[in-house]
């Protein structure tokens, strides 16, 4: 940990609806990959490279990672708007309303803006090659007591980075040291600027499998920490029996074990303790299971009484 607590810490809000001030076109941001930003934001000439960076957005934090480049592009153009009427960059864009702009500052209401052309520096910060999914395992106001201002306004905002490197831990992130980073060779252009993985932005829209990220952290019940792109939400019940998504009835699974669970070679006794079908014997990394106990806290909402029932059903086929 110590050699990880050199440097500062910031959260990054991504583009989007959330990100809108000084009357900003928008930035070009590949969430897993860079962020961009430029020298008329807040906290602009203190981040570094070797900075702990979450990116968020205006809900819960997306994923965490070190910065390990930071491009600097100087004397650029910028086209910045402004309210017609009084001159503030304090507007947003209404998406229901026939006249398209209202200014927060004086109330005018305005369908084209005024434009001028600024010089700014521009910065891209790459931390592709530590990336880790977050999903959504620490929210808004996780991001808030980490955070070292208060206001909300900010796009980059500091964070302590001792107590956020502890948040990001106990939720079962695994970070890279900063000095494994890879820092020649690597390409840092993700082609066709598309996300890295479709698959896992949908994942994280699933509100069941959010919830027990929420309860859990990003950690298998049966094998611990893990990256976010290999677990699932699991139901102690078939849910085309019950269609209810229970967080009583949910636990947070690696790939293979929620495929064993759901195919009666796993089970879980109602004393937390995993239980392994004997048919996997010959398969040593997972008949080593076989009598651990459930990585989960013991104050953990899970309904015993349907874990009973699953645990007696299975083990009775074995």
């Amino acid at each position: 940990m110590a050699a990880d607590a050199e440097g500062r810490a910031w959260s990054f809000l991504v583009a989007g609806a959330e990100r809108q001030f000084q009357g900003n076109a928008g930035y070009e941001d590949v969430v897993e990959e860079s962020y961009n930003y430029d020298s008329t934001v807040g906290n602009f000439h203190q981040v570094a490279a070797g900075d702990l960076v979450v990116v968020r957005n205006g809900r819960e934090a997306l994923g965490v990672g070190f910065i390990e480049q930071l491009d600097v592009h100087p004397d650029q153009e910028k086209i910045r708007n402004r309210c017609p009427s009084c001159g503030s960059t304090g507007f947003k864009g209404r998406a229901t309303e026939l006249i398209r702009f209202r200014c927060s500052p004086c109330a005018h209401v305005f369908d084209q803006p005024r434009t001028e052309t600024i010089r700014v520096t521009t910065f891209k910060a790459h931390y592709g090659g530590t990336w880790q999914a977050l999903e959504g395992a620490l929210d808004k106001e996780d991001l808030a007591t980490l955070s070292l201002s208060r206001s909300d306004q900010q796009s980059i905002k500091a964070l302590d980075r001792l107590r956020t490197l502890k948040a990001v831990a106990a939720r079962g992130i695994r970070l890279p040291r900063q000095a494994s980073y890879r820092r020649g060779g690597r390409s840092l252009t993700l082609s066709g600027g598309r996300r890295r993985s479709t698959t896992a932005a949908r994942r994280g829209q699933n509100a069941f499998r959010k919830a027990l990220i929420r309860e859990y952290g990003l950690i298998c019940a049966i094998t611990g920490a893990a990256p976010a792109e290999v677990l699932e939400a699991a139901h102690l019940r078939p849910f085309a029996k019950t269609e209810q998504h229970r967080i009583e009835e949910g636990l947070v699974l690696r790939v293979d074990m929620h495929r064993l669970f759901d195919s009666g070679l796993l089970a879980i006794s109602p004393d937390l303790v995993v239980r392994i079908a004997p048919t996997l014997a010959g398969h040593s990394a997972y008949s080593a299971l076989d009598g651990s106990p459930l990585r989960i806290p013991g104050t953990a909402c899970l309904d015993r009484e349907v874990l009973a029932e699953h645990h007696i059903t299975t083990t009775a086929t074995w």
